[in-house]
């Protein structure tokens, strides 16, 4: 992001918090003005995503991921590791989904296990588990499940050639 739109950010949260008026009317307004003038500016990130979901729909999958990555580098993520990590497994199983279109995705957390993310295939009708991953933290555990359903992926697509 720019200086100006996290300066005018930032401003307005203040104001927004605050009980008293910290701010003019014209100086609230010129905050605004940026902020909109950030925001109907077409973006880096909508280029990347919409190369992404054209990659997608012709089965280029690197280059989906590529475009994805790059997207997410142009927005400057503020959320965190947490986001990038849940959006980086959320690709890896919509990747795997179009090739084994039975899986289920789980994603669960409690205070014993910590983080647990669990796919299943539920193909022919019956229930089995594809993947488990538990216990590191949601980055690590995103992380991991990704990362194995790609080589999950890897395999049924080895399989098929």
């Amino acid at each position: 992001m720019s200086q100006s739109l996290d300066s005018s950010i930032e401003a307005l949260q203040d104001a927004v918090w605050t009980e008293l008026p910290t701010m003019s009317w014209a100086d609230a307004m010129k905050h605004v003005s940026t902020v909109l003038e950030h925001v109907h500016r077409p973006s880096v990130a909508s280029e990347h995503l919409s190369s992404a979901s054209a990659a997608i729909a012709e089965k280029r999958f690197h280059d989906a991921d590529r475009h994805l990555r790059r997207a997410l580098i142009s927005l400057d993520v503020r959320t965190g590791e947490r986001v990038v990590r849940q959006a980086e497994l959320l690709d890896a199983f919509d990747q795997a989904l179009a090739v084994m279109p039975f899986l289920w995705l789980e994603i669960g957390y409690n205070r014993i296990s910590d983080w647990v993310v669990t796919v299943y295939d539920k193909a022919g009708g019956a229930e089995r588990l594809a993947l488990q991953v538990s216990g590191l933290g949601a980055e690590e555990t995103c992380r991991r499940a990704a990362q194995q359903l790609r080589q999950i992926l890897e395999g049924k697509t080895n399989d098929h050639q």
